[in-house]
């Protein structure tokens, strides 16, 4: 049979590759879709990455009261001082509309107002004057022994730099002009620059010592990032607890790193941490962060409208409340292991074991994100619930993001790490100052005892 002309034949394979290359075309425009509705709150991106525009909605519910102090909220102010510096008495001179002198009438009552300010000289300089005596027998003595050093810097001034560059992240020429300014000193390049290498080869004994706590403690936090480090990409490493923190740099970022390090191989407690693999290689018991479930879950209700992901969320946040006010006892615990196999069991009628794959493409068939995120909840269920029945062990892994927060500051104002050395002076001094603002001492006085070799000792 002849067609007319402009007549063309399709046939059943060309329609069935036209529909499977539609519904290709279809899915990758909903992954680029999904993509851009991503944002801190539903994902792992950086909440750096939002952008001004994005309105991000968080996890948080909303009171209903007002912003701002509550009512019967105790108020702080200023507190008078029973020991103050200087004392200037305002005498009651003159004499009085009566006549009567003033200077002659006994004070009966004294009205107190102190004014806390900078004194105009913060810089002390103390000189060392040294006696030489010659013996008739020859020999010369002296009042002091040692190098003689006709001027230096104290080890406050050194402290005090190690302090601005390393916690409060002042580059150096920014700390000369502080001190120019502020206390009238011409300090040099090198000398910011030694005082960090003489705190960090102080604090190698904090280092172990801090390392030795980590892996004896019941439960410990880790966590990663990446940061650049002579051209190359590399990663600050951190273990923690509420009393000390270790920060480490490596060039990789999995288990050869961790085993380097050398606190997961040996440690044989709770190791909080996100769902990283390289974690999940070593022996001790593992607590999921649920605030990292959270924003998977979020994410994918609100791209999916999973059901089942809804409910989970409502669980999580619900049990958080409870732990957080001492309400999960044991029969409460039964109750809600019950309630979260029953999420999942509903969970597993709706979503299809494999997504159904092009014939275009061949290999084997792959999972569903919803799928896979609930073969996470379906196996690693004791991990992810570990908080309800430890009382060690925390919700979320937020002690390490907060930890690593630093780094992250860190890596905003100077970009990047010109040396090795340089980043292992960071983390060592920053291990040294994480930990000892947890345990409550002064920042500025343990460097100045670090400067003197004489560090708090954590043993």
């Amino acid at each position: 049979m002849q067609l007319p002309k402009g007549y063309i034949i399709i046939r059943e394979e060309d329609i069935l590759l036209l529909h499977q290359q539609v519904m290709e075309m279809q899915r990758q425009i909903e992954e680029l879709q999904n993509r851009l509705n991503k944002n801190s709150s539903n994902s792992h991106k950086p909440p750096s990455s939002d952008g001004l525009k994005k309105k991000v909605h968080n996890s948080r519910e909303k009171s209903g009261k007002k912003q701002g102090a509550q009512k019967g909220h105790e108020g702080k102010s200023l507190l008078m001082t029973e020991t103050p510096d200087t004392i200037i008495t305002h005498k009651v001179e003159g004499y009085c509309q009566c006549g009567k002198s003033l200077n002659r009438l006994e004070t009966t009552n004294i009205q107190r107002r102190q004014v806390i300010d900078l004194v105009d000289k913060f810089v002390e300089i103390t000189e060392h004057q040294i006696e030489i005596k010659s013996c008739a027998c020859g020999l010369v003595h002296s009042g002091e022994e040692g190098q003689y050093i006709p001027i230096q810097y104290g080890e406050r001034i050194k402290g005090l730099s190690v302090y601005l560059n390393q916690y409060q992240y002042i580059p150096y020429d920014r700390q000369r002009e502080l001190f120019k300014d502020c206390f009238g000193i011409t300090i040099s390049h090198g000398a910011l620059v030694d005082a960090n290498k003489k705190c960090f080869e102080n604090l190698s004994e904090q280092e172990i010592q801090i390392k030795e706590a980590l892996i004896s403690s019941p439960v410990i936090h880790n966590d990663e990032t990446g940061i650049r480090c002579e051209k190359k990409t590399k990663w600050i490493h951190t273990s923690s607890t509420d009393e000390f923190t270790y920060y480490s740099i490596h060039e990789k970022r999995g288990r050869e790193a961790i085993n380097d390090i050398g606190i997961l191989p040996d440690y044989k407690g709770i190791s909080i941490h996100d769902r990283y693999s390289s974690y999940d290689d070593y022996s001790c018991k593992h607590g999921l962060c649920n605030a990292h479930l959270l924003r998977d879950l979020k994410g994918l209700y609100e791209e999916d409208a999973k059901p089942w992901a809804k409910k989970m969320i409502s669980f999580l946040v619900n049990a958080k409340r409870e732990k957080d006010a001492g309400r999960i006892k044991k029969k409460r615990r039964e109750i809600m292991l019950a309630e979260y196999h029953k999420i999942l069991k509903s969970g597993s009628k709706a979503e299809p074991p494999d997504e159904t794959v092009s014939v275009i493409k061949r290999g084997r068939k792959k999972k569903t994100k919803s799928r896979l995120l609930l073969n996470v909840f379906i196996n690693r269920y004791e991990d992810i619930l570990r908080f309800i029945f430890n009382p060690l062990v925390p919700f979320d892994n937020n002690l390490a993001e907060r930890d690593l927060r630093m780094v992250k500051l860190k890596q905003k104002i100077s970009g990047c790490f010109r040396t090795k050395f340089g980043s292992q002076i960071f983390c060592r001094i920053r291990s040294y100052i994480s930990t000892i603002r947890k345990q409550g001492y002064s920042v500025l006085d343990a460097l100045q005892l670090a400067i003197e070799n004489n560090p708090i000792n954590f043993a």
